[in-house]
């Protein structure tokens, strides 16, 4: 490989810097030499951080630059953005009566449908999460589960996507990336064909539901 296609090949490593640096705010030469030795390392040969940074400059325009461009359009079609807190998040490992005992909780959300509830099956384990005030109640029927992990303070955030979701790539990945720079971290990320819904701390609700309508108003 010669020097061009080395620097491409490290920038891509870390999306990150790719993206801070196409958005103008990454120094060049600081780049250029923090990628000098393993840039060294691969070409077997000493290069100048001059020569580094010009290959730096003349690379191509940035697929997730063109990705950004090409599904802002997208984004302005989002649906209805909403809200609920006071969540918690219960995770058991699987087992054979793990299945009835979700039939049990079930039957009791018939009774009073106000509560959230949503749950994920995993290889291993499933994830339940429900309106606080159920705690006790999920406590008392899967007693006898093993209980893996428990959250509580937690709050949701869906949105409706529309229909051309399931054939658009990279709907998620723009916005995960937007909460990942935000330093946004996701409790769990629940999805069906056409909406999503981010699981997030309470500190953190609103300004997730900020950056999802700032992408809906482009």
């Amino acid at each position: 490989m010669n020097l061009s296609q080395v620097v491409e090949q490290e920038i891509n490593r870390s999306p990150f810097v790719s993206e801070a640096m196409h958005a103008g705010i990454v120094n060049i030469s600081s780049l250029a030499r923090l990628l000098q030795p393993q840039i060294e390392l691969q070409l077997k040969e000493q290069v100048s951080i001059g020569a580094i940074g010009m290959a730096i400059k003349r690379l191509p325009l940035n697929p997730v630059d063109q990705l950004d461009k090409s599904i802002s359009s997208f984004m302005k079609q989002l649906g209805d953005i909403n809200v609920r807190s006071n969540l918690a998040d219960f995770t058991f490992r699987n087992s054979a009566t793990l299945l009835k005992c979700q039939g049990n909780l079930l039957n009791y959300l018939e009774e009073d449908k106000s509560h959230f509830y949503s749950s994920c099956k995993g290889v291993h384990e499933t994830t339940l999460i429900c309106s606080d005030t159920l705690s006790d109640k999920v406590k008392d029927i899967f007693s006898k589960e093993m209980a893996i992990t428990s959250r509580h303070q937690l709050a949701a955030v869906s949105v409706k996507l529309p229909p051309a979701n399931i054939d658009t790539f990279g709907v998620y990945y723009i916005i995960l990336k937007k909460l990942a720079w935000k330093g946004i971290n996701l409790v769990e990320v629940l999805s069906t064909s056409h909406e999503i819904t981010l699981i997030v701390s309470d500190r953190d609700v609103q300004e997730t539901f900020a950056i999802i309508l700032g992408l809906k108003n482009g």
